[in-house]
Parts: C-alpha cells; structure tokens; sequence
C-alpha cells in the first residue's frame, strides 16, 4: 500500500464528488475511495488551514481515524503527497513535501503561478529526486489520447488547425477570476497542455490580444491568441471569453476529418460525398469508439506503477509543464 498524504480538501480535493452530474471520481479522495484507490492507496493523513474542512471532508468520507493535526503528520512517513490546494500555495506546499521526505507528488494545474517559483520548483525537483506529477487529467483520458493516435497515424490527413476555447461567466467570476494570474493560467493551462500532448513541439510564434475590465485591471477577462506550431498547423485559442456559460471545446481539423472534445460532449466527422451540393463534399459525423477507463484512475495507475518501479512513464511531468508555463507566459507579455 501507498502510504498518501493530501494536502487541500476543497473542490477538487473532495467536495466535487458530491456533484451528481459529473463522471465519478472526479476528485483526488474519489480516487483514493474507489475500489482500485482502496486496493493501492492509503490515505494515512489530510491537512487544510480550514479546519471545517477537515470536519467536512472526515464526516463526507465517514473517516474516525486520520491524522490531520500538523505536529502529528510530521512523525509520519509516507510515499505520496497530494496537493491539491489553491495555486497560490503550490510551491509553498511543494518545498513542505520535500522537504518532508516525500518524493512522489502530484500536484494541481497549473504548477505555479510565476518564474521564480517554477525555477524554485525545478532546483528542489533535483535536490531531492522528486518524480512530480501535474494534474492535466486530459492526457490520461482515452478520447483525446483515440485522438492523437488518429492524427500522430494521419488517418484523416494532414492536420490544418486547432481551435481551442476555455469560456467562463465573468458576470458571475469564480476561481479563474480570483486566481492572481486570472483565466489564462487558471483555465487555459488545460487547452494549452492537451495541445503541448498533441502536438509535442512549441509554437515558433505567439500573436495574442487581451481584453480588460479597466486599464488598471491586473487580471484579462478575456484573451485571445494564434499559436503558430512547426508543419503549418496553426491554433486559435480563446480563454476567458467574457460568456455568461461555461464552456471547454478541443475541435482539431485534418484534411479529411473534424474532431470536437468538448465538456458538453464529443463529435467525430469525417467527409464524403455531399448529400446537399453536388460536386463538393461535406462532414458527417460518425461513431465514437466506447471506452470505459477513467481519466482519473489512469492518472493514479501510472502514479502507483512508477511509485512500485514497474515503469518510469510520467505523462503529466515537470518537464511538460514547464513548456506549458512558458507558453501561457509568453501569450500573457503580449
């Protein structure tokens, strides 16, 4: 068994599990209460600053006997750190890990909010050999990774474009509105990082424009770029958006196909012969393979196959991410 610690017992921390509409699990105690979490993981100690959090999260999981008082957790030793906390907190709660004796941590998107943090990050990284994990949940989902199979095999043709949006409410501004670095980082790391997944090269261009409530507004509410990658595919990428509805949209266009990943539901064309102009051709949508795999309990096999050394695969690594940082970065300056 894994001997785990987790480290925030918010949202994504827990209380996402209670929402009825989502696919389960959809939190990191979800996970470590599955059936497969159970099997592998023991969640020996949790910590928020909040303590009715930590009353919250031990009545949710009918949990009697669990360490949560910092002084206690210090006498402990474990395998696994969760954090899973606000971004603002990530090195802070990184370099404690670390520091601990804790060497496999995997750690919420985005990895933190500026350079001097992420260059402190990567110092502590080879200081104490940490294999660390970025929460990315996408690369570890079967849809997308059917996807890049299918344009890495140029099934449908050459790829031409990526149009990629993260919309959120700014009426009524949660999260991504509070975070430091606004939706950009706390969002749009999640489109730029299935498109670092997909394409695995950077843009040797950025263009971007942003759109600010006021001129002293330190925060976008919305940005808009084009990201132009080697091979002529270009991406048109869109985060905040200024909408009065949630909204995360992947649609890629080959040559000879359309795939949409999309929060509110996946579509597959491909063309033929139209049925509407004659002598053109035109998109039909098509089935989708059936997968039952959980991107979440993907992400967790591959933590617990490198933490009992059976292989060495981090798809979501400190490597990766440190390209997605400096892309948000760099739209960012611009």
């Amino acid at each position: 068994m894994i001997n785990t610690i987790l480290i925030g017992l918010g949202r994504i921390g827990s209380t996402l599990e209670e929402d009825e509409f989502r696919n389960h699990p959809c939190t990191h105690a979800g996970v470590l209460f599955s059936k497969f979490g159970k099997k592998n993981f023991k969640l020996k100690a949790i910590y928020d600053i909040d303590q009715e959090k930590i009353e919250k999260f031990k009545n949710q999981w009918k949990l009697k006997n669990i360490l949560s008082d910092l002084e206690q957790i210090k006498n402990e030793k474990f395998d696994f750190g969760i954090i899973a906390t606000n971004s603002e907190s990530h090195f802070e709660n990184l370099e404690f890990l670390a520091k601990f004796g804790i060497k496999n941590i995997l750690v919420e998107k985005p990895i933190c909010l500026n350079f001097s943090e992420l260059k402190k990050i990567e110092k502590l990284k080879n200081k104490f050999g940490l294999k660390l994990w970025v929460n990315h949940e996408r690369r570890y989902h079967s849809v997308y990774n059917y996807v890049k199979e299918i344009i890495q095999e140029k099934k449908y043709g050459e790829l031409r474009v990526i149009k990629a949006s993260v919309l959120t409410n700014f009426r009524d501004p949660g999260a991504a509105f509070k975070n430091s670095r606004g939706p950009l980082f706390h969002d749009g790391t999640h489109a730029i990082d299935f498109i670092d997944f997909l394409l695995e090269s950077i843009p040797k261009k950025i263009y971007s424009i942003h759109k600010k409530k006021t001129k002293n507004s330190k925060i976008s509410e919305q940005v808009l770029a084009l990201l132009s990658y080697p091979n002529n595919v270009e991406v048109f990428f869109e985060v905040g958006g200024k909408r009065n509805y949630f909204q995360f949209e992947i649609d890629v266009q080959t040559e000879h196909g359309r795939f949409i990943l999309s929060n509110d539901g996946h579509h597959f064309f491909e063309t033929k012969t139209s049925t509407l102009y004659k002598g053109f051709k035109s998109l039909t949508e098509i089935p989708i393979p059936k997968f039952n795999s959980s991107a979440w309990i993907n992400l967790y096999k591959e933590i617990e196959s490198v933490i009992n050394n059976r292989s060495n695969q981090i798809l979501g690594s400190f490597e990766a991410n440190k390209r997605i940082f400096k892309i948000l970065d760099k739209i960012s300056e611009l």
